[in-house]
């Protein structure tokens, strides 16, 4: 019974999955759309630094956390989509935080800074719903071996990445709901009537 329960489990995950894929994109299935936006793309991020190919992984960890938690549908074409996220590597550190008794570092942290704005398309096209500078770091140790300390690195890289991903869309899904701001005095004011000649 047991493992034709889980069998059966495992059958549902696979149709709920499949059911998150659409023609153009992909969609998380468990949180509703969130203000007017249904659909977002997300360009490749630029990128500033020198570390290599930091560019896709950030793009890559944006995505994914659209597609898992995000409450919008996520399209390939910018042209497309309702809203658009660019973004800008601007910063990319290694730093010690701990040492041994030769003053050798034992623990390192990753900081990665990218600059987000998220552009509004459609009919409302021209607006930007925000524009954030956002900072994601993670730990990783010095193992004492050349390829263990890469692989730990990339490890933190993608850690970091994800924290920035979810501050990201905690930020943009704050956005979305709040309120539009209230139309001052002047623009809200209904013209004076002309008087008949």
């Amino acid at each position: 019974m047991f493992f034709r329960d889980r069998g059966r489990g495992a059958l549902a995950a696979l149709a709920l999955a499949a059911s998150a894929v659409d023609g153009c994109g992909y969609t998380a299935v468990s949180t509703p759309p969130v203000g007017a936006v249904r659909t977002v793309a997300v360009p490749l991020f630029d990128n500033r630094t020198f570390e290599p190919l930091l560019e896709a992984r950030l793009t890559e960890r944006v995505k994914s956390r659209l597609v898992s938690t995000g409450p919008w549908r996520l399209v390939n074409r910018p042209g497309v989509a309702d809203l658009v996220i660019v973004g800008t590597v601007t910063g990319f550190g290694v730093t010690p935080v701990s040492f041994d008794e030769t003053h050798s570092a034992l623990e390192q942290r990753v900081t990665i800074t990218v600059e987000v704005t998220a552009e509004r398309r459609g009919r409302e096209a021209g607006a930007t719903a925000f524009r954030h500078t956002l900072t994601g770091t993670a730990e990783y140790a010095e193992l004492g071996d050349t390829l263990r300390t890469r692989a730990a690195k990339n490890r933190a890289i993608e850690e970091a990445g994800d924290l920035l991903a979810q501050d990201l869309l905690a930020r943009l899904i704050d956005a979305e709901r709040r309120p539009p701001p209230p139309e001052s005095a002047a623009e809200s004011a209904a013209p004076p009537p002309v008087p008949a000649p």
